[in-house]
């Protein structure tokens, strides 16, 4: 017989509306580091200083008393779950809410080409013996939209990851972008710039 509290159930897509009070609260960081929770970020929505809740299609993967209590804990917040269903079963209808998606998503400005010198530019002005914050904007090309590539930074590298902007549309025909900031020691955000290098 199967126990049900160990067994991992099917990936759950969950569409959710994040009221902007929360946008500086790292509340997707949370549901992983939290529930144990395995989180992929299929579409996102966010304009950095609008006044438009966010929107977020989820895909979660864990336990099932883990992905209940996630919910629980986004209700709690007061973030709206718009949809909940077993992952590519969510099929629009008359009563579905269509995802919104704008170009002004991020912060604007000249583009700059990411750095590769971690040592020599990043590495100095991050302190080794506190938390620290490293800002970047980070793009997710279409042939990585299956990798849980925020989750993977808080299970696997110790970072907090709070998105502060983001454009990745449902289609899976551009690449998404991110505004995100990464907290964390010298070690931890020296590992997670390294893991990033795999998506440039």
């Amino acid at each position: 017989m199967t126990n049900f509290k160990s067994a991992k159930i099917a990936p759950i897509h969950i569409r959710i509306r994040v009221p902007q009070h929360y946008y500086r609260q790292p509340v997707i960081s949370r549901l992983i580091s939290r529930y144990n929770l395995t989180v992929n970020i299929k579409a996102a929505s966010l304009a950095a200083g609008e006044k438009h809740c966010g929107w977020f299609d989820l895909e979660l993967q864990g336990k099932p008393e883990q992905v209940v209590n996630s919910l629980s804990y986004l209700q709690g917040l007061g973030v709206d779950l718009m949809q909940v269903a077993i992952a590519g079963s969510i099929q629009p209808n008359q009563d579905s809410y269509s995802f919104p998606i704008s170009d002004s998503n991020l912060a604007t400005g000249e583009p700059t080409a990411i750095t590769s010198e971690w040592g020599t530019q990043i590495y100095p002005q991050i302190s080794n013996n506190q938390t620290n914050r490293l800002r970047l904007q980070l793009c997710i090309s279409k042939n990585h939209y299956h990798k849980p590539v925020i989750s993977e930074l808080v299970s696997s590298y110790g970072v907090t990851v709070n998105i502060t902007g983001a454009l990745l549309k449902p289609d899976v025909q551009d690449d998404g972008w991110f505004d995100i900031e990464l907290w964390g020691r010298s070690e931890q955000l020296f590992s997670s710039w390294s893991y990033l290098q795999n998506f440039l």
